[in-house]
């Protein structure tokens, strides 16, 4: 497992109240790593690396959550794919309703990922798939997304099932290279567990995201001048003037 060469200490500046976790998907077994003690679901997996002050990896016999393989590229029980499952937890009102989401639930692989390491970012000795990150509120959240957006222009957007909410978070961003966040709370699965505070935003940064993002929030204003000024109509008269251009009407 190659080490990681990123310098990402810039999101400790965050103070955030969890730190970001760091995610690589394995064929191989990671050396110098020690396994998951116990059994959660793919979510929790999530939490307890951001809890936990020694990175750890997980195989399929970790999982407590039987839709989980599914995300890992595993078969699971017809019973959830016939979408039966879900309307017995009356989420759904048919099993047509259900079944649809696994037209397009993002999932690995099958036979591709055999481990998955986290590790918190300052215990992170890995070249991370994904960084994750749970803000604290969303004043946070807009600084990490306009880091994407600052030198790119590239539009946010947000993929989520009420099911499955993993697959979204883990699965889709590292197979499609997209960054994706979703508002906690949402969705069940993590809700009825607990496994994060409600109301706040959990950011998926793929690998390709991550030199971009790290290098942005380095040189950008993360409280921009138009954000902390009292007056707005005053600060864009002395920037219409800066410019040398009448202020438009309109």
């Amino acid at each position: 497992m190659s080490s990681s060469q990123q310098d990402l200490s810039i999101f400790n500046k965050f103070n955030f109240e969890r730190p970001p976790v760091g995610v690589k998907f394995l064929f191989n077994k990671p050396d110098g790593i020690e396994r998951l003690d116990k059994n959660l679901a793919f979510c929790e997996m999530l939490k307890e690396a951001q809890q936990r002050v020694t990175p750890f990896y997980a195989d399929l016999e970790n999982l407590s959550c039987s839709p989980s393989a599914y995300v890992w590229g595993h078969d699971i029980s017809e019973v959830f794919e016939s979408g039966l499952f879900g309307v017995a937890l009356k989420v759904f009102k048919e099993a047509r309703a259900n079944q649809r989401i696994y037209q397009y639930m993002p999932r690995l692989a099958p036979g591709t990922v055999n481990y998955i390491a986290f590790s918190p970012l300052d215990k992170l000795s890995f070249d991370p798939d994904l960084l994750i990150i749970l803000t604290d509120n969303a004043s946070q959240t807009e600084i990490v997304l306009r880091a994407m957006i600052y030198t790119t222009g590239k539009m946010w957007s947000s993929e989520m099932t009420t099911a499955m909410g993993c697959a979204w978070l883990f699965a889709y961003p590292y197979m499609t290279g997209e960054l994706n966040y979703m508002v906690t709370g949402l969705g069940c699965g993590m809700k009825e567990k607990k496994v994060f505070p409600e109301g706040r935003q959990l950011i998926s940064i793929p690998y390709d995201w991550l030199p971009t993002i790290t290098q942005n929030l380095q040189e950008m204003a993360w409280v921009p001048p138009a954000y902390a000024t009292k007056n707005l109509g005053e600060f864009l008269e002395r920037v219409f003037t800066d410019l040398g251009l009448p202020r438009p009407k309109a």
